[in-house]
């Protein structure tokens, strides 16, 4: 698969830690309201949602294994061990995310493993290998990242763009600019347009005042695109940008695609604003019944023919897919509640540790090791 995107041993430690600061936070005052609450409800279930993680770290799927890597920057007590398996792992995806948790937790115990990596077959695991060691302090060539800015594969563009602007050097800026320009003239339209908006989230990570970039993804929020208006909205969010606060706070109370809705109530969140909680809780019950009525919905009303609409009603009449289709939208609902200083979020994702999907499961543990920290 060459598209990416996108110690256990120590855990009964970690156990220990959050029970005894669960105990001293319940010997507060017994009338403790609002945040008190939330944390008091966040304490009891982290030993299962810590739990949840290091189990996803062992599932069979790979997708499974790359949410419970990606989960480790709030658990890092399971990071070493994590990142050691995934190094080594026979997904591609997986390896790419086992580099990166070693680049951002600075996990230098692995930097020899993920070094032997930069010889890796796939393209964007050799660019993790190159961010993994310039985190960890090595002094490494940065021309095949560079270089891997026009590669013909857009998901390799995409990844090398988004470690760039991790690494965070602001002298990057223009060859990002100068190599989103670049024609991709084999490559769908809304692929280009996905492509350009990851390297404007990198080039406005290294200069958040940049009014031009900022302008470019603040215009994707209307796109015709569904998962362009996802990113845009969640790039906003993560770069706290308040002018875009009641046009947010709109998309939640109208008549959306629901991806579009929770995206939305979670950058609300990160902006402070929790117009749009009540959205995500009755999200993570979304089911089969919902996605049926959301999917015929949208092929009515766009008048939608041709591949799209084929492939949608193969969803509508297969009940595997229709099943990871819902969990998928209440996996997406239970992250965003991890911005959540709530009470009912915290015992909605209680709830969710327990749900029949893994991927929800692994999401709500994320959310609730976020929320917790």
């Amino acid at each position: 698969m060459e598209t990416i995107r996108c110690a256990a041993g120590r855990g009964w430690k970690t156990v220990a830690l959050v029970l005894g600061l669960m105990a001293a936070l319940m010997s507060q005052d017994a009338n403790a309201q609002g945040p008190d609450e939330a944390r008091i409800a966040l304490l009891q279930v982290k030993p299962k949602a810590y739990a949840t993680i290091e189990e996803a770290g062992r599932s069979d799927s790979a997708r499974i294994r790359l949410a419970a890597l990606e989960a480790t920057e709030h658990a890092p007590d399971a990071a070493f061990e994590m990142a050691r398996n995934g190094l080594g792992d026979e997904n591609a995806a997986v390896r790419f995310g086992a580099l990166v948790t070693v680049g951002k937790l600075k996990i230098t115990d692995l930097l020899d493993a993920a070094n032997d990596l930069m010889r890796d077959e796939n393209e964007s695991v050799r660019a993790a290998a190159i961010y993994a060691a310039m985190r960890c302090g090595k002094n490494v060539d940065l021309s095949p990242l560079g270089g891997m800015l026009a590669s013909g594969r857009t998901s390799s563009r995409a990844n090398a763009a988004m470690l760039i602007g991790q690494l965070g050097d602001k002298q990057a800026i223009e060859m990002l600019r100068e190599m989103a320009a670049l024609p991709m003239p084999r490559v769908a339209p809304s692929e280009r347009t996905w492509v350009r908006l990851q390297f404007a989230e990198a080039m406005i990570r290294l200069d958040p005042d940049d009014a031009e970039v900022l302008g470019t993804i603040r215009a994707a929020v209307y796109s015709n695109l569904d998962d362009v208006r996802v990113l845009s909205i969640q790039i906003l969010g993560e770069i706290g940008d308040r002018s875009v606060q009641g046009g947010l706070a709109h998309i939640t109370k109208r008549d959306n695609p629901i991806q579009v809705k929770v995206a939305a109530a979670q950058s609300l969140l990160r902006l402070g604003d929790d117009q749009g909680l009540p959205t995500l809780i009755k999200t993570t019950q979304y089911g089969e019944r919902e996605l049926r009525k959301d999917l015929e919905g949208y092929l009515r009303k766009n008048q939608v023919a041709g591949p799209e609409a084929q492939a949608i009603r193969e969803l509508l009449d297969d009940p595997k897919e229709r099943t990871r289709a819902a969990a998928e939208v209440r996996a997406q609902a239970a992250m965003a509640l991890g911005f959540a200083d709530s009470k009912a979020a915290a015992e909605r994702l209680a709830k969710l540790l327990d749900d029949p999907s893994e991927v929800v499961r692994v999401a709500a543990a994320t959310a609730l090791l976020r929320a917790s920290r």
